[in-house]
């Protein structure tokens, strides 16, 4: 059987919003301020921890949109500044994943696919675009929000990034 480019990026994608989702949920106990985690940068000229969780949505169900339309740039709008808005930043992009099936995702194959950034343009195939932009910025999102919420000190592991992994049943 081949493998399809759904099981490539859906299944991962919603296994590691799963787990942000769980970070924030602890990062909510913590007890540390708000404002604290969400501004959080790992040296000043970094974006802070809101613009790196929001990346996580923008790169994974933002990004089956961007293909859909065959554009992506930037968004650079405000992040939220809630833990709250995050959260429902990253249920709403798990709800249009789940949505998104084999079909869906074979019919994006070969579509051509714009990346744009000020006045630089990269073309793309839509596979292309998501396996060598989406996909490693996701990763790249994820574990700078996860690594800053430990930096913070709130108490994760490698168990709490991972999430819930697709074992076989016994």
């Amino acid at each position: 059987m081949a493998f399809s480019l759904h099981a490539a990026l859906v299944p991962s994608w919603l296994q590691i919003i799963g787990a942000a989702r769980v970070w924030l949920a602890k990062a909510v106990e913590s007890g540390i301020a708000e404002q604290e985690l969400i501004e959080a940068r790992l040296i000043p000229d970094m974006l802070p921890f809101r613009h790196h969780l929001r990346s996580i949505a923008t790169h994974s169900a933002g990004a089956i949109a961007a293909v859909r339309e065959g554009i992506y740039t930037s968004d650079l709008t405000p992040s939220p500044t809630r833990l709250a808005a995050l959260d429902a930043a990253l249920a709403e992009a798990a709800t249009c994943l789940e949505a998104i099936g084999e079909d869906d995702m074979a019919d994006l194959i070969g579509r051509p696919m714009c990346l744009r950034v000020g006045e630089h343009r990269i073309d793309f195939s839509a596979e292309d675009f998501l396996l060598s932009f989406s996909q490693p910025s996701f990763y790249f999102h994820a574990t700078t929000a996860y690594d800053l919420l430990r930096m913070k000190g709130v108490s994760l592991r490698k168990l709490d990034f991972v999430g819930v992994v697709r074992a076989q049943p016994d």
